[in-house]
């Protein structure tokens, strides 16, 4: 048996013929028509391309900050930085796509770092447990000092 929407009672499983209610979706965050707004800087040092993300990362931008990301990786820089200082909305799609870079980035053999400790990208990190899943640092001034030692740690043979 199931409910019956109609009187918010039990149906019967062999009832038939039944209309769907309408499909209601939540307002916006802002109340009005909803466009996502994103932007992207991408700015390149001899050492590090850093690409600097404002705005709300959801589904319908995620998909141009993972190629943004996937491309800057192709390029094969000697650092990479997301800086998220910039950050005022994070879906879960945006974190999948910053746990893919991470990963693309280990791969690819390019030090990766992300920093801005915002609220928007901290809050779900520690809510899913990822903060140890994510190269995260508080400052870009933390996050390039990481990075700037990290191929030295890598060469070591720590046994």
């Amino acid at each position: 048996m199931g409910l019956d929407w109609r009187t918010g009672g039990l149906a019967s499983p062999v009832s038939r013929g039944a209309v769907m209610p309408p499909m209601f979706f939540p307002l916006p965050r802002n109340g009005s028509a909803h466009a996502p707004t994103a932007s992207f800087t991408v700015t390149k040092t001899a050492e590090t391309t850093v690409v600097a993300v404002s705005g709300e990362i959801d589904l319908a931008v995620a998909g141009r900050f993972a190629a943004l990301i996937d491309q800057e990786l192709r390029l094969r820089p000697r650092a990479l930085l997301i800086d998220a200082t910039g950050l005022t909305f994070c879906a879960a799609r945006g974190l999948t796509v910053l746990l893919d870079a991470t990963s693309d980035a280990l791969i690819a053999g390019v030090p990766f770092a992300i920093c801005g400790r915002c609220r928007p990208l901290l809050r779900p990190i520690e809510l899913l447990g990822l903060d140890h899943a994510l190269p995260l640092h508080s400052s870009t001034a933390d996050a390039l000092a990481w990075l700037a030692v990290l191929p030295q740690l890598r060469g070591l043979d720590i046994r």
